[in-house]
């Protein structure tokens, strides 16, 4: 920050208006208290050049101490206002920049008057206001403050390299005062303080990719993208593109690959290896359960949400965007997932099936013990695979690794059972619109018996762990109905195994064992006594 010499006893106003809009504002302007022993003067910007521009050159040519900067249609009402604002100034020397509106965290399109979790209000021309929770006291600090009106006691430049008009200036000035160690605040203001009296804001592109490349990185929690690999360098391309070309800036990729050749290192380094945000660790002796682990042990402690994706499915370019501004929106959250498209070896679609039909025909919030109950009622995982969901690593298992007790252990699926967890403790958002695509195809480990035989006894031990925790499945009709329903759906699919030589495999021995326990489960009160082995 450039140290220069203030008139502590000095207000400019610049206002950004032309014509008779501005002979109004002045109107106001001059209605307004000035403080005893303070001057006040007014400059306007000027037509054909860039806010930012003129916001500059203005700074540069005054030494006043307070600057109070009106966006276009805006007007201050409230007469005291300059008095409330240099009694906060002169009682916080560490504020740099003031408000009337502001939030903690904007939605991922990055305007400040669309965020749903506000502090202070204005007036809009048709009556109507922009709200936000009442400041209990003379100010709050917001990490973006705005609202048509800034207040400052320190001159910092304005991003005219960035921006044209004023839509995201507000929003880039409060992270500038902050990398300056300077608080930014949000005034508490009457209820028709401040007002603005063009109804319709329209959103400059432009403007808006300039400030979400700027600012992302500090302005919105950052996402884990987990990505395991194996021997598919052009669906790993497709993959890795999806994620990389993702809206959503502020992403930490993190790429494991158990390879044993190094065509797949090729594709990552010829197209990938220059984005910052990727790790890629290629692992040629691991074998397909160390690559397992390895991504499920990968842990970056800055990202508090995670979404995997599998190596031949693909994101929707706005996946992680709309998704994490259902978090914005609603903090209690614990799982947002969507509708997913199936796809075949060729990227074409296919029919829905039950596995991906949306449960529900609109976007909505679903109770978390709801959607659990459904899931384990009917053997389907609505939420999908792993592609499919961001989930919030606070709900998690220790380290953030999945699965839902954590005793899963050579069984675990990598999907439902952290479904489940985090359904237990709080709600999903399920998405009617597809964001990710599922690609089937003869390659995939579900094609896999000991797959099979693996994913049957994880569902057994998830609905034991549902009955015992008294969780989804809390009525005797609900346990009944869940475990007769799998033994139904195991007995029928146990005749795939007659062709393989696999009677005397151990893990098919647990499966058994998890059938025959639950049907003991049914006949004693739902008390489950059996026991299998799940290490290894």
């Amino acid at each position: 920050m450039e140290q220069r010499e203030y008139d502590d006893h000095k207000i400019l106003f610049v206002m950004n208006e032309t014509g008779d809009e501005a002979e109004q504002a002045l109107r106001y302007l001059r209605a307004l208290q000035i403080p005893e022993g303070y001057a006040a003067e007014v400059v306007a910007c000027e037509p054909g050049t860039s806010v930012a521009a003129n916001y500059n050159a203005i700074q540069r040519a005054s030494d006043a101490r307070y600057k109070v900067y009106l966006d276009e249609g805006v007007t201050i009402l409230q007469p005291d206002f300059l008095a409330q604002a240099l009694r906060v100034l002169a009682a916080h020397p560490d504020i740099g920049l003031l408000g009337v509106l502001g939030t903690d965290q904007l939605l991922t399109n990055g305007v400040l008057y669309l965020a749903p979790h506000r502090w202070g209000q204005i007036l809009i021309g048709n009556g109507r206001r922009i709200t936000g929770k009442r400041i209990p006291g003379a100010c709050r600090d917001t990490k973006v403050v705005g609202g048509g009106v800034l207040v400052t006691q320190y001159d910092i430049p304005w991003r005219q390299d960035l921006f044209q008009g004023t839509m995201f200036l507000s929003a880039s000035a409060s992270v500038e005062y902050q990398r300056q160690g300077l608080r930014t605040a949000v005034l508490r203001t009457e209820a028709d303080g401040v007002l603005l009296r063009r109804e319709e804001m329209e959103i400059d592109k432009r403007d808006q990719e300039q400030f979400l490349d700027a600012y992302s990185s500090e302005l919105y929690p950052l996402v884990s993208i987990v990505l395991p690999t194996y021997q598919r360098p052009e669906y790993f391309r497709l993959a890795l593109e999806s994620a990389v070309h993702q809206t959503y800036r502020n992403l930490d990729i993190f790429i494991t690959d158990n390879s044993h050749n190094t065509e797949t290192k090729e594709v990552y380094e010829r197209y990938f290896a220059e984005d910052p945000r990727i790790t890629y660790e290629h692992h040629p002796d691991f074998g397909e359960a160390d690559n397992w682990n390895r991504a499920i042990d990968y842990e970056n402690p800055e990202a508090p949400y995670v979404n995997w994706l599998m190596d031949d499915d693909i994101y929707m370019p706005e996946k992680i965007a709309k998704m994490m501004d259902f978090f914005i929106t609603y903090p209690d959250v614990m799982l947002v997932t969507s509708y997913r498209q199936r796809i075949d070896a060729d990227g074409n679609v296919m029919p829905d099936t039950p596995m991906n039909k949306p449960p529900i025909d609109h976007t909505a919030r679903i109770k978390g013990t709801d959607m659990g109950r459904q899931i384990l009622l009917m053997m389907n995982n609505y939420v999908g695979e792993p592609t499919t969901a961001l989930a919030k690593k606070s709900g998690m298992l220790e380290g953030h690794r999945i699965g839902w007790t954590g005793r899963e252990g050579r069984y675990l699926i990598s999907d439902f059972p952290t479904w489940l967890r985090l359904l237990s403790q709080g709600d999903v958002i399920y998405i009617c619109e597809p964001l990710s695509q599922f690609r089937q195809h003869p390659g995939q480990e579900q094609h896999n018996m000991f797959t099979f035989i693996a994913g049957n006894i994880c569902w057994g031990l998830m609905m034991r762990n549902a009955i015992e925790q008294n969780v989804f499945l809390v009525t005797e009709d609900e346990r009944r109905t869940a475990l007769v329903r799998y033994l139904y759906c195991l007995g029928s699919g146990l005749r795939q195994l007659l062709p393989h030589p696999v009677w005397q495999d151990e893990r098919l021995l647990d499966l058994l064992t998890v059938y025959q326990g639950t049907i003991e489960a049914l006949k004693n009160g739902f008390q489950f006594s059996y026991e299998i082995h799940t290490e290894g």
